[in-house]
């Protein structure tokens, strides 16, 4: 076995696929699994395929392409506003799209028609987070020229919320969200048959019987891998928690001083950074660094271990107050967020171990 190495519980994912899509089926909501994470791994997949997974959602059109071709015959909604370059291979492989410029639609539509087919696509509203999408005062106009093609399709309104600026799901910008969908539907006397609401955040509302009427579609991700939502600082209840583990080996470990000697620059990806005179620590290196993990989003699972930072290819813990010995040679455990898992699935030189437990 090499390290770093990342254990991928595939039946905990499963049973949280399941779980979540009946919490979601009690509200008639429609879960649509996000797959980004997997980076395309066909055996985290396949376990998936097993229980018969109805609707997915990637930002890569080569995922979905190789997810197809796994066998997999369901809905496909691609995450990301499409590339004009990747128009052709949309159309192959994708039933429903994201899409917030007309420019990108009508060259949609365009593509579409040449294959005698009809997309759908998905208007994203921003409203508030600042990631993608019109703004609400731009929808009616938007629709509208939707409308005027031939080779798509008005499949829903959506919003993100908690990706980029934390901006988080509530009351307030939900109710908006539906107001938006009652108003474009009156005024242009059409039927809107998706409303995709957001994401594992957005499941916090679900107490909220007015809004959660409105909602049919959630796109979530991190509640299914590892049954956190990160954005409310919350794990999930009944879901199976920190589905992967990284293993790291130890390399070096060594008395120093926690204050750096000598004129002190940038570090090697242009950040300044502060530290704090703690006297003399235990320091250890672990073989695995920011070209395989997120170091942030690491938790380690023997007590008293501090996580200091990374480099391209070296973890830098604190091994001062652990609560047990560790040598060289020996294997660290981390618990991981959604963005550790999300780098680690990304990277090709960390091990993906399969565990069906």
């Amino acid at each position: 076995m090499s390290y770093p190495r990342l254990d991928i519980y595939l039946n905990r994912i499963k049973e949280n696929y399941l779980k979540m899509k009946k919490i979601c089926a009690e509200k008639n909501i429609k879960l649509t699994a996000v797959i980004k994470a997997f980076s395309g791994d066909e055996n985290i997949f396949r376990s998936l395929l097993n229980i018969d997974i109805d609707s997915i959602a990637d930002s890569r059109l080569q995922n979905i392409k190789k997810f197809r071709e796994l066998g997999y015959s369901k809905e496909a909604v691609l995450l990301r506003i499409p590339m004009l370059s990747e128009i052709d291979r949309l159309v192959e492989y994708v039933d429903h799209t994201l899409i917030s410029e007309i420019v990108i639609c009508r060259y949609l539509s365009e593509k579409a028609l040449r294959k005698g087919k009809k997309i759908g696509v998905i208007v994203m509203i921003d409203l508030g987070d600042r990631r993608e999408g019109i703004m609400p005062d731009e929808l009616i106009d938007f629709l509208k020229e939707i409308n005027k093609l031939e080779g798509v399709y008005i499949e829903g309104l959506g919003t993100n919320l908690g990706c980029f600026a934390g901006i988080l799901p509530d009351v307030t910008n939900t109710k908006k969200l539906i107001d938006l969908k009652n108003k474009a539907e009156k005024e242009l006397n059409i039927k809107i048959s998706r409303l995709s609401a957001g994401n594992t955040a957005t499941t916090k509302l679900f107490g909220e019987k007015n809004l959660v009427a409105e909602i049919n579609n959630l796109r979530i991700g991190e509640g299914i891998l590892i049954g956190t939502d990160i954005t409310n600082q919350r794990t999930l209840k009944s879901m199976h928690h920190y589905n992967f583990r990284l293993k790291a080996e130890i390399i070096e470990l060594k008395n120093k001083p926690s204050l750096p000697e000598g004129s002190t620059g940038r570090d090697f990806s242009g950040r300044k950074k502060r530290f704090t005179d703690r006297g003399l620590r235990m320091r250890a290196i672990a073989a695995a660094g920011k070209q395989d993990i997120d170091y942030t989003g690491l938790y380690p699972e023997i007590e008293g271990i501090e996580v200091l930072g990374a480099s391209s290819d070296h973890l830098i813990l604190d091994l001062t107050n652990a609560e047990k010995e560790i040598k060289i040679g020996d294997i660290v455990s981390f618990k991981m967020n959604y963005s550790a898992v999300l780098q680690a699935m990304t990277s090709k030189y960390v091990e993906k171990n399969y565990i069906e437990g």
